[in-house]
């Protein structure tokens, strides 16, 4: 049987994370800049067009085409 509800050891925030939220916030400092994410606005924003368009990736070909 696997075992369950067993204890995790929780060391904190990953120091990858903490160095990068470092580097974020030296960024925005330097350019007086508020770095905005996740929110309705910047995904507003920053949609990418192409996504809403259905492509048809199968198309029927000419006959010329074929026969090339």
């Amino acid at each position: 049987m696997i075992p369950r509800n067993y204890f995790v050891p929780n060391f904190g925030t990953d120091k990858d994370v903490l160095g990068t939220a470092n580097s974020i916030s030296i960024a925005e400092a330097m350019l007086e800049h508020k770095l905005v994410m996740g929110t309705p606005e910047s995904k507003a924003k920053y949609h990418n067009k192409a996504k809403d368009t259905l492509y048809d990736y199968n198309p029927k070909l000419d006959d010329d085409v074929k026969t090339t």
